[in-house]
This record gives structure tokens, sequence and C-alpha cells, in this order.
């Protein structure tokens, strides 16, 4: 990696906007460790996007209401980080717009997102325009910023090289004027395993541990987790390998002592499953008591984070205004009788 490096990374507010501990591991970690090294780094709620698949108005409200309160209350540095939301910088549509007229719908068509509609039975006939165009207007949520390095998991890396694609024909077509992203890979912790056992942690597919979420709720996530299925009583041994209660306990846990006590108990026949996910709330409890607080504060201070979301629009519109200026001017809107401005 370059040492002096900007980042762009977007959440896109979907199934209820919950972050689970999934989420946590597996993009919020590492974000922030990436983000304490880069020179500029954007950050966006991708609520355009989310229209895809949510067209509830309550429920996008909702959706963004708990990501926007989840990663502040994470502790994002909103003097380094630019943090806004995608529909509160309408360049970003008119971007795609443009950059529709460059790529080739065969592209689009191999795209996963597109892909996997058609793989679970949906009628192609029927695949709602903004499903199709989603990798357009990622590319253009990218490309607008100049980015060197966007963060992903192995799931979202297709996105990125249809992102270089998509400005690479714009490039060749009207001449340098975006600069092409390389891919961060996030290790697959991204991949957790849900507490169904089987599947990746997921809000939509209800396997999930949320981290902000009421204390009876968590306690009702972890109490259901899938732990041995041959393991008729406490007394029986236990099998570690695979169990999702133990691969929480070894990545959340800092009581690494603990941990291996509890695993020799189990494998033993010494502590039941009750007192292993007892443990594992009360873990998570404390791991995240100060992002909890904060959250429930933010909560009641609307105009906070009001504030917080303006100045980074604000602050990103400033370098979308430039790009699109350019891109006009490359395309040849921009001429002698032109007044347009932003």
């Amino acid at each position: 990696m370059k040492k002096d490096y900007t980042i762009l990374t977007g959440i896109t507010p979907s199934g209820s906007g919950e972050v689970h501990i999934g989420n946590y591991l597996g993009t919020v970690v590492p974000f922030l460790d990436m983000a304490k090294k880069a020179r500029q780094v954007y950050f966006f709620i991708a609520d355009l996007h989310a229209l895809s698949t949510v067209q509830n108005k309550e429920e996008l409200q909702r959706n963004v209401e708990n990501l926007v309160l989840s990663y502040l209350a994470f502790g994002i540095d909103t003097n380094k980080i630019i943090f806004y939301r995608q529909s509160d910088i309408p360049l970003h549509t008119e971007l795609q717009n443009i950059l529709n007229n460059v790529t080739p719908i065969g592209l689009i068509k191999r795209c996963h997102a597109y892909k996997d509609k058609l793989q679970k039975g949906f009628d192609p006939e029927r695949v709602n325009m903004g499903l199709f165009s989603y990798p357009i207007l990622m590319a253009a949520d990218i490309v607008m910023y100049d980015p060197d390095y966007i963060p992903v998991g192995e799931d979202q890396k297709q996105h990125i090289e249809v992102t270089r694609d998509i400005a690479g024909y714009f490039n060749k077509t009207f001449g340098q004027t975006f600069k092409l992203p390389d891919i961060y890979n996030i290790k697959e912790t991204a991949r957790l395993i849900g507490t169904d056992g089987k599947r990746k942690m997921s809000k939509s597919l209800n396997n999930y541990i949320s981290v902000f979420g009421d204390e009876m709720t968590i306690k009702k996530q972890i109490m259901a987790c899938f732990t041995d299925p041959n393991r008729l009583h406490p007394t029986d041994p236990g099998q570690i390998k695979g169990n999702p209660i133990f691969i929480y306990h070894d990545l959340l846990n800092e009581d690494k002592k603990e941990v291996e006590g509890l695993k020799k108990r189990y494998q033993d026949g010494r502590v039941g499953d009750v007192e292993v996910k007892e443990k594992l709330f009360k873990v998570l409890l404390k791991k995240f008591t100060v992002e909890r607080k904060r959250y429930q504060q933010l909560k009641k201070n609307p105009e906070k984070i009001r504030k917080i979301l303006a100045e980074g629009a604000q602050q990103a519109r400033k370098v979308a205004v430039k790009k699109m200026m350019l891109v006009r001017q490359e395309i040849g809107i921009t001429n002698q009788y032109s007044f347009f401005k932003y």
C-alpha cells in the first residue's frame, strides 16, 4: 500500500440497518484501522442504493438512522473522516447518468447483484432498474472522489473491478478523467458464521447478534445460538471446532484464560451450553459498554447528527463539484455558451 493514501467506503442501509458483530469484526474494525493511517477518508451511507430493495418510507428512515448512529457510536473521527449521506449529494446520480452511456449492458448482466436474482428464480423482466444499474451508481460513488483504495470483502470485489472497467471506458472515450481505484482486501472475518452455524451472519437470515439492540434481544439471540448438536447433556464431551459460541468468544472475549478454561471444560463435559452463552452475553455487553452508551446519547441529540452530516456533505460536495465540472468539460456539455455552476 501507498503511505499517503485516500480510501472510500459506503454502507447500504438495507435489512434493518442494525449492526451485528459480523459487521463490527469484518467491516468496522478494519475500516477504523485503515482510517488511522490514511491521508483522507470518505465514508458514506448509501441510502439511494437501498431503494432497490427497501421501498417503505418508515423502514428506510429507521435503517438510515440505525447506521448513522451506529458508526458515530463506534467513534469514527469526523474531523478526519468525511462522513455523509449519498442522497445529500445529487451529483452522484448525475454522474451515474453520464457513466450509463459508456457502460456496456453485457458488463452489467455479468454482475452478481443481477445474476443472483435470476438464479433465485426472479423474472428478468421484473428486476428493477435500480438493482440492475446498481454497479453504475456504485462506480459514480467511487470515481467522483479519486480514492486510492476501496476496502471490501470477497463478495464485493467484482463491483470494484466493474468500477475500474467503467472508469477505463470513460477515460478511453473522453480522456484521462478518473483514477482507477485499487481493491484493499478485508480479511474474511467479514464472513463470520451466523448463529445458525451454517451460513454467513446476516440480518436477512436472522442469524446474527446485534451490537446496539436492547439487552433482552441480544440475550435471546445468543441463547438461540447453535452449538454442538450431538451434545445432549452438559456432562457430554462437546465439540469446539466450528462451534459458533466459541468462535465468538475467541473474537470478542479479551480474557483468553477464561476462554481456554471454558473450552477445556466444554470438551471434558464439565460446563453446559447455558453457562458458556451467558458468559458470552456478559462479554458482549462489557466490550461495547462505551459504544452502546454513546449510541443512546446520540439518539437523543438529532441536531448534533444533522450538523455532522451537513458538514460532511459540504466537504464531499466541494470535491464532487470540482470533478463534475471537469466531467462536463470533457464530454462536451461545457462550451462557449455555458453559464452553469453548481
